[in-house]
């Protein structure tokens, strides 16, 4: 499918990570995007990236992007603007790790320590969305997939305890794409929601024992965890022009966990 998104400027935000951020960049530059790779400590991993989309005929760039450095963020994307003209695409899949508190009980966790929570994970994604919208709205046509997480969205007890506020900065998600669904869908800005389930990676691969790994797959109606490229093929339709009028949707890529 020819996904119309052709010299199409993208910016994938945490897009040099190994999972979902850099199959992204892949497959939004297989189809003749021009891609702006993120990163935030691993240049090197975005520049590998990079000159991997070239050999493969693509258009890349590598750019910082630090969640934390709100002034850095904007750095970016009128950086990003200037060297390409403006921003069709946004991909929001950075997000900041888990903290060392992530395992103690939510009333002990401190109160700064959810506010970084929030300011990183869902603020820093506004601020972005908020630079970024202006240039989409001035010509009428753009397109910004929110990443979530399925574990955030329906909580992580029993399995891998995590950040009550991380669930709600993802989960918020939908809340934003809806309303910019509201304000900008008749400006030709579609804004929507990925939401992976489990994602097979080598990492994880490695961590779990193939008798847990059994367990788990066996919730999934397809039965098994989704592959990276899977979840970014997802993501890659939804920013493109193949979508005509998705807006405003929360869409799970989970093998129906």
């Amino acid at each position: 499918m020819d996904l119309g998104i052709k010299n199409r400027v993208a910016l994938v935000t945490g897009g040099s990570g190994p999972g979902v951020g850099s199959h992204t960049c892949r497959a939004l530059a297989a189809d003749g995007a021009r891609v702006a790779v993120t990163y935030r400590t691993n240049e090197a991993a975005a520049r590998e990236l990079v000159d991997e989309i070239e050999r493969d005929g693509g258009q890349a760039l590598a750019f910082a992007y630090d969640l934390a450095d709100p002034a850095g963020m904007d750095r970016c994307v009128d950086t990003v603007a200037d060297t390409w003209g403006t921003v069709d695409i946004l991909v929001a899949n950075a997000m900041s790790g888990p903290a060392p508190m992530s395992e103690t009980p939510f009333g002990e966790v401190p109160r700064a320590a959810i506010q970084r929570r929030i300011r990183t994970d869902l603020e820093a994604t506004l601020f972005t969305v908020q630079r970024v919208i202006p240039l989409m709205a001035a010509q009428n046509w753009g397109r910004i997939v929110l990443i979530s997480s399925l574990g955030c969205e329906r909580g992580w007890a029993g399995d891998a305890p995590f950040e009550i506020a991380a669930g709600a900065s993802k989960s918020a998600l939908l809340g934003v794409a809806r309303s910019l669904g509201v304000e900008f869908g008749r400006r030709g800005v579609l804004t929507n929601v990925v939401t992976p389930g489990g994602i097979m990676t080598e990492q994880l691969e490695a961590l779990l024992t193939p008798e847990r790994l059994s367990i788990l797959q066996a919730r999934i109606c397809s039965g098994r965890f989704s592959t990276p490229d899977e979840v970014a093929r997802t993501v890659a339709f939804l920013a493109s022009a193949a979508n005509g009028n998705i807006c405003g949707e929360n869409v799970h890529v989970d093998g129906g966990s």
